[in-house]
Parts: C-alpha cells; structure tokens; sequence
C-alpha cells in the first residue's frame, strides 16, 4: 500500500516540474341491363298510431372539481466549480483554493497565449474549455506560472485529489514519497541532493514545505513545493524553483488566503 501510495505521490510531484395520386377510375360496365317488371302491390293504409311524446330527463350538471395545483420547490443547481484563477497586475488569485499569490517584484506573469502552449493548448481552446474537462483528459492543468530574467519561476497545478491523501499529513507524505523521487529524479539524469519537509511561513501561517535541492547540468536548483488540498476534489501544487541562490521566504511571504 505505501509503495503504490508512494509511486502515485511522486508521479504527481514530477507533473509539477519542469496541455458534427390519381387513382384511374375503374371502366363502366357494359353489361346489359335488365330490368324487373313492375308489380303494383294493392295499396293498404296501416292505421296511424302517434308515438307518446318524448320526454326528456332534466338535465344534471356534475359538479366540476379542480384539482389543487401543486408547485414542487424550487431547487438550486449546485454551482459549477470555476477552478481558474485569475491574473491581475500585481497578483494571482483563485477564489476556488482561496489563494491569492503576489507578484514579486522584477518577476512576470506568462501571458495566455504562453499558458495556452505550457498546457499544449491553443489560446482560444484554453480560455473557453473548462478546466474540470482539461484535467479529465491530461491528468493535471497548469493555470500559473511566472518568472524572472536570473531563471527563478514559479508555477501553480491544479489536478484531481486522491482520497487517500486524506489519511496523511503535508509531512507523510512527502516522506513516503522520498526514495522513490530519488529513483525518478535519478532516471531523469537529476541528482537529488536534499529532500527535506520543513515548517515555513506562508502568508503569515506556519506549513509544511517541502524542500529539494536537485543538481542538473551541474547546477544546484532549490526547489520549494507546497500542496494545497483543503477542497474535496481537486487539489493545487505550488512549485517555486530559485536557481540563483535566492532567499524563498520573502517570496512566501507574498502568498495568503483570500479571506
């Protein structure tokens, strides 16, 4: 059970590195025709007799009954999940995962059209499928991501929750995950260096943040991930990777709760 776990776990947090009629008449009969001789019966007058008059039953109305008229209670359709956030100038927010994430200053926000391509998607696709459909087909839809000149990015998933994520903690689970991220990062031609849960501050509360560090062409990359799955069935991953030694927990510091 914890290597299958474990296995489901880490496929999902590689998602996160790196989308029509006349009818003719009969003929007359030509037969010859004959006719009868004509007899005169002797003419006989039957007596008359009058028929009593009719008379007629009065006439009865039954009462008409109107059936009551009966309105069943309207019921509200449950609301359709709008899983898309929304990018301003300064912020990303999504009221689904009641998440608003700020823009670091010197960072920007890839465009729809760059989304569209990340989600292999064309723009005009991307803006008027629903998201619930995407996640269906690939598995997982990128709804965020941006970046700066020195190679520092950040992205946000969103992806279907499993059930069984409920029995762990953000802690547990990314232990059990661990030896086989190793193996999958290794496969990748990636050497997995650090892989450390840790307590951070996000917007001014206390989470488990995983840290990675992963060594790729020679360079070290920092990597932050942090889950959040506080709704029923879908679930968001952030991924903040610093690739020139940046501190991560000013740019923490920009992610709170709508509310």
């Amino acid at each position: 059970m914890k290597r299958t776990l474990a296995l489901i776990l880490a496929l999902c947090l590689m998602l996160c590195l790196a989308a029509c009629t006349n009818v003719p008449d009969p003929g007359e009969s030509t037969a010859a025709k004959t006719e009868a001789p004509k007899t005169e019966a002797p003419a006989t007058e039957a007596p008359k007799t009058e028929a009593p008059a009719t008379t007629e039953a009065p006439a009865t109305e039954e009462p008409t009954t109107a059936a009551p008229t009966t309105e069943a209670p309207a019921t509200d359709a449950p609301e359709e999940k709008n899983l898309r956030g929304v990018m301003g100038e300064d912020a990303y927010t999504n009221e689904f995962l009641n998440l608003r994430i700020a823009r670091p200053q010197g960072w920007i926000f890839y465009t729809e059209e760059q989304m569209a391509q990340v989600n292999n998607m064309t723009a005009e696709l991307f803006e008027k499928t629903d998201v619930a459909e995407v996640i269906a087909k690939s598995g997982q839809m990128m709804d965020l991501m941006m970046a700066n000149t020195a190679g520092n990015s950040m992205n946000l998933i969103l992806q279907p929750k499993q059930a069984a994520l409920d029995l762990y903690s953000d802690e547990q689970i990314f232990q059990l995950s661990e030896e086989t991220m190793k193996a999958q990062f290794g496969a990748a031609g990636m050497e997995l260096k650090t892989f450390e849960p840790t307590t951070m501050s996000v917007g001014g509360q206390d989470r488990t943040v995983l840290h990675m560090v992963l060594n790729t062409n020679g360079a070290d990359v920092d990597e932050y991930q942090i889950w959040f799955r506080d709704q029923s069935d879908y679930m968001g991953i952030l991924t903040l990777a610093l690739m020139d030694g940046s501190e991560a927990q000013p740019i923490l510091d920009g992610i709170s709760a709508l509310n």
